[in-house]
């Protein structure tokens, strides 16, 4: 039985980690789980490393579900980036370890008297942090501070250089029966460099003890540039970043990107799920592809007839629409698929509650036009219906390279997009079109004439030549124009991907018309922040606008701010 794609029930998709494998995860799961099957890697580091979006934290929970299976193994689930006490990701990460096994073995008291004597020692170096910070100063004795200061023998309970060997010993002692305890790790890359360093140290320094094992899920690049800005002042930061995290890292495993083909078979199985009857003939089809996959047999998607319930043509169809029509970097990313299947069908359901009839390939070819070529879809906004069909028309024979002549306003990257089926041209689009417009805030809805329209996306485009002929077009402006500009470009923000050519205009403009300054500022505090990037630190750092100068003083102290871009503003003010 086959059922056609049915708008009204695709799916939507979450940023939490995946509970299903669409993407063959589990060959990297059963990866880790043969590394603790070998008694030679103990202690053990496994990095399992991806960029953002990448699957890392799904691996992570599928590494969880498969390890409960085994009694020897006691597992720890971890983030530093949500624990409470960011002055001590150290004790915490270790306070953590240690609680889990008392829970463990809650029945075991001598157990228990062993945790407890352990914790002591994590306990008095959290008291002496606080003590140190003058946190608690006012409220102790000062023969009790004195004391806290006091260095303390290796054996004593209040002492950490001791806890290391203790801590084996209690492995060893006291829980013959724990093969392993594996602390996983999620959301290193997201930690500020000196929580990043801290749950390093507590790993290498204090926890890294025959049977245990670590498995860090992150972006290598990013957690090797934490341990490079936490280490700066030593001046061989980059090399000692690589070096430690090699050190520590034994077994490093990085998942892949997706292929082209990989990206149509994830977008299939990620829009089968709102056109299967029910839940079990979609775990028939999840597992089809497993069993192939398993086999090396492509494509995946084949062989679909012996299945009690098979997905349409047209969807199978309209996954390879998508996953060749996204940009490259979005299509490799299971996180950007999702998220713009997201917004299609939302962007579906609510046509489709305002009355709206468009087939899901004819609003795919749309979206990804205005998801990949911001300015072409704005113009297209901003045409009559008669303007709209004549450029389509010209636009997609080009695409088909029926002829050589691009139309005007038309980048040369988007002729694959043209070429692309459905066809447009006869299409009737003015109703999708203006949906569009008020979603997102265009500048055709945004009371732009044309020419400003233009400024603005010039003045946001990569290509410096162009942004250089826009700020002279804008220059001879009236105030009042070149406010309308300011206000389109702050609109547009969250429709880019980079932001970081359009602040550099917006730096300028501020630069050469004082009276807009205050605004631009504003503007980039309230919409830009987050997304600053090297460069933008730099010109604020080193523009002589006062208003811009000072919002890199907020960037350098603001610590919810990337690192590199703090330290970007230090490095341009020679610190």
């Amino acid at each position: 039985m086959t059922t056609s794609l049915n708008p009204a029930r695709m799916a939507l998709w979450d940023d939490n980690p995946s509970a299903v494998d669409l993407l063959g995860f589990d060959t990297v799961v059963a990866a880790v789980e043969g590394a603790l099957a070998v008694e030679g890697l103990d202690p053990l580091t496994i990095g399992i490393h991806a960029p953002w979006g990448g699957g890392k934290t799904s691996v992570l929970g599928m590494v969880e579900e498969r390890l409960k299976g085994h009694s020897g193994y006691v597992v720890v689930r971890t983030d530093p980036w949500e624990y409470d006490d960011h002055d001590d990701v150290r004790g915490t990460l270790i306070a953590e370890v240690l609680h889990e096994l008392e829970k463990k073995f809650k029945g075991d008291g001598e157990v228990g008297a062993k945790v407890k004597d352990l914790v002591k020692r994590v306990s008095w170096s959290r008291v002496t942090k606080a003590v140190a910070k003058g946190a608690i100063t006012m409220q102790w004795d000062p023969v009790e501070v004195i004391e806290a200061f006091k260095p303390k023998a290796r054996e004593t309970p209040e002492s950490m250089s001791g806890f290391r060997p203790a801590f084996a010993n209690f492995l060893k002692d006291n829980l013959p029966q724990v093969k392993r305890v594996i602390v996983l790790v999620d959301d290193l890359d997201r930690c500020l460099p000196d929580a990043a360093m801290a749950t390093l140290e507590a790993i290498k320094l204090f926890l890294s003890v025959p049977k245990m094992t670590f498995v860090l899920a992150a972006d290598q690049e990013m957690v090797r540039d934490a341990i490079a800005a936490s280490l700066d002042a030593s001046g061989r930061s980059e090399i000692f970043a690589n070096r430690y995290l090699e050190k520590i890292v034994q077994l490093p495993i990085s998942l892949a990107r997706l292929t082209a083909d990989e990206t149509s078979n994830y977008v299939a199985l990620l829009l089968a799920a709102g056109s299967s009857p029910n839940n079990e003939t979609y775990t028939s089809l999840v597992e089809h592809c497993r069993a192939r996959r398993q086999a090396g047999q492509t494509p995946l998607l084949a062989d679909l007839d012996r299945l009690a319930w098979r997905p349409d043509e047209s969807l199978l169809k309209l996954a390879d629409q998508i996953a060749t029509g996204l940009a490259s970097d979005k299509a490799s990313n299971p996180r950007h698929v999702k998220r713009f299947l997201n917004a299609f069908g939302v962007r579906n359901q609510i046509a489709m509650t305002q009355g709206l009839t468009i087939a899901p390939a004819v609003l795919a070819k749309l979206y990804l036009l205005e998801d990949r070529f911001l300015n072409e879809f704005e113009h297209l906004v901003s045409l009559s219906e008669a303007e709209r069909q004549e450029l389509i028309a010209e636009w997609e024979e080009w695409g088909r390279r029926e002829t050589e002549d691009r139309p005007g306003k038309v980048s040369e990257e988007t002729r694959d997009w043209a070429a692309a089926e459905p066809w447009l041209a006869a299409e009737p689009l003015a109703p999708y079109l203006t949906l569009a417009a008020s979603l997102t805030s265009l500048v055709a809805g945004a009371n732009l004439t044309d020419e400003q329209a233009q400024l603005v996306a010039d003045l946001s485009s990569p290509t410096e030549t162009i942004r250089t002929d826009a700020l002279g077009r804008i220059e001879g402006k009236a105030l009042p124009e070149q406010r309308a500009v300011v206000a389109g470009l702050f609109g547009r923000v969250r429709k880019l991907e980079t932001i970081v050519d359009l602040v550099s205009s917006l730096v300028e403009m501020a630069k050469a018309r004082p009276e807009l300054a205050d605004e631009i500022a504003d503007g980039i505090r309230q919409s830009c922040w987050h997304r600053l990037e090297l460069r933008n630190a730099l010109e604020l750092a080193e523009s002589t606008v006062p208003v811009l100068s000072g919002l890199a003083d907020q960037l350098e102290t603001d610590e919810s701010v990337d690192p590199a871009v703090r330290e970007a503003v230090r490095i341009a003010r020679g610190q």
